[in-house]
């Protein structure tokens, strides 16, 4: 871990970071952001910037060995970082999922992970980037639409909430939890309407 950056220089960091970014300078852009989060996990513009450098830094195509190594890679690194959460290293847990995310950006599953530290932190704003993220890798995860039903009820945005879950039950018809969730969330509109809180 690198030492604690001040709030200005963590804010000329960023735009230098940005800067490297709008020019694609994509390496500089990561270990600039890298750094910011190292300092501070829960720069939520930081970690956007990190994972969009590094999604344009590596593009679409992997080979298959890349494909491989990046799953023992995530296998790996998902435990270890389960381990660093119970233990209560937030930030080294973070670190952990950023290096598998740095492997291979499309990971949705590190990605959902990232988004359950932050949402057990009461991050919901973070939550939200890394869900919303893997949603748009694999629209169809019914795992990441359940979570960002739960995630936006919890933040009270209910419309979005049960888009989602309409969504992750047109792909599976069959989903108890996601049927039982919707009327749940039609009897909370219901008793809003009824009594006006």
């Amino acid at each position: 871990m690198t030492e604690e950056i001040g709030k200005e220089e963590l804010k000329e960091f960023y735009n230098k970071g940005t800067l490297a970014f709008e020019r694609k300078n994509y390496e500089y852009a990561i270990e600039i952001f890298s750094q910011i989060l190292s300092s501070s996990y829960d720069h939520l513009e930081a970690r956007h910037y990190l994972h969009l450098s590094l999604k344009n830094k590596i593009g679409v195509a992997s080979s298959f060995i890349t494909n491989t190594l990046n799953s023992i890679n995530r296998s790996v690194g998902i435990l270890s970082s389960e381990v660093l959460m119970k233990k209560g290293n937030i930030q080294e847990a973070l670190e952990k999922l950023e290096k598998i995310i740095a492997g291979n950006p499309y990971d949705t599953c590190a990605l959902k992970k990232i988004a359950d530290i932050f949402y057990k932190k009461g991050l919901i704003p973070h939550a939200i980037q890394n869900l919303e993220e893997a949603k748009s890798i694999n629209p169809n995860d019914t795992g990441v639409l359940k979570k960002l039903g739960e995630v936006y009820l919890k933040k009270e945005d209910y419309k979005t909430a049960k888009s989602n879950y309409e969504q992750a039950l047109k792909i599976n018809p069959k989903d108890t939890e996601v049927s039982r969730s919707l009327k749940n969330l039609d009897a909370l509109g219901t008793i809003q309407r009824e009594f006006g809180t």
